[in-house]
């Protein structure tokens, strides 16, 4: 039984990013009505290439917000913001008083 290399010289997905975080495992979300937003693969990657935004630059905190989607707008076309979230600090959490 003999062994073969494969090489593969094309991406399977996106642009690889070694030591970054792959554009495509970016949440997605509506800002007009909080939905999570489905894109065709390799399209968050094309925006980010657009954008001139590195994938070393990327972390699971980085989010995709779009001004609208198709389940609250009629519009085709969008325009995309990212975002990095933070936790924040308890100074920034507003005052938890109560017992629930």
């Amino acid at each position: 039984m003999r062994e073969s290399m494969l090489t593969i010289t094309q991406p399977l997905r996106g642009v690889p990013a070694p030591g970054g975080y792959d554009p495509e495992m970016l949440f997605v979300e509506c800002a007009r009505c909080g939905a999570p937003v489905m894109w065709e693969p390799g399209k968050a990657t094309r925006i980010m290439n657009m954008a001139g935004i590195d994938a070393l630059e990327l972390d699971s905190s980085c989010l995709l917000v779009t001004d609208g989607c198709s389940l609250c707008s009629a519009e085709k076309e969008f325009t995309v913001q990212i975002f990095r979230v933070s936790a924040g600090s308890a100074a920034s959490l507003p005052p938890r008083t109560g017992n629930a």
